[in-house]
């Protein structure tokens, strides 16, 4: 019994060697790996040539117009802090504590949109950032019917209900940025002035459903309370030939 045993690992080290080979030994043949771990795989090797490119160079030179990622060009909204960092145009949310950056007021949420202006630029970027991150569970409307919700995913929030009508401007924002039960963090990939954007753009689709007569500015009731009947064009008369 003893005799098989050594014959068995007598085996079981030829094998071992021949798989593993000799240390120190020099082929040209690519040894047997059985473990890989990635390590052949095509790359840029510094100082040689590249077989990708027919002039041997790895890297080529940025397209013109194009901007680095992480990289803010001053002054152009669409850009200020469009990356995946903490860092969103002159403000860290990481390691700013005011509402900007919070949506919290001495730890309250707070009320207002923080952005210098407030306009149909701004709505109309909110709008596509939503339509982008949002729409696909809340729908474009805002009624939680998005696309999601075709699928089996059940939940996503209608944001027309009066509860989430009557949430600060700040709550909104902080759950844009930290998620709430089933809905996912986006403070990661959406810059602060895009998640402000975002909260106007909220705020626009609930005042548009849920709007009142008192909503409409003074000058403009008259025409709703008492509109006037819509003129009907004359009928088209031929012309002799």
């Amino acid at each position: 019994m003893l005799r098989y045993f050594f014959l068995s690992l007598f085996l079981g080290l030829i094998a071992l060697v021949a798989i593993a080979g000799f240390q120190g030994k020099k082929s040209a043949n690519r040894p047997i790996e059985i473990f890989p771990d990635m390590d052949h795989q095509p790359k840029f090797q510094p100082q040689h040539p590249s077989g990708f490119y027919a002039d041997g160079r790895a890297a080529r030179n940025h397209v013109e117009g194009t901007v680095p990622q992480g990289y803010t060009k001053p002054g152009i909204y669409s850009q200020t802090g469009a990356s995946n960092s903490p860092v969103s145009g002159d403000h860290a949310f990481a390691n700013q504590l005011d509402y900007f950056s919070t949506g919290r007021i001495e730890g309250m949420y707070g009320n207002g949109i923080p952005l210098e202006v407030l306009d149909e630029k701004v709505l109309a970027r909110g709008k596509e950032r939503f339509n982008i991150h949002c729409a696909i569970c809340h729908g474009h409307a805002g009624y939680g019917n998005g696309i999601v919700t075709n699928y089996g995913l059940v939940g996503p929030a209608n944001l027309h209900l009066k509860n989430f009508r009557e949430q600060p401007d700040g709550q909104i924002y902080n759950t844009i940025t930290w998620g709430k039960n089933t809905m996912a963090a986006y403070g990661a990939n959406i810059a602060v002035e895009d998640r402000w954007a975002i909260v106007a753009y909220i705020r626009a689709l609930q005042r548009s459903q849920n709007a009142t007569l008192a909503d409409v500015p003074e000058v403009e009731r008259a025409a709703l309370v008492n509109p006037q009947p819509a003129s009907v064009p004359a009928a088209a008369v031929p012309s002799n030939p």
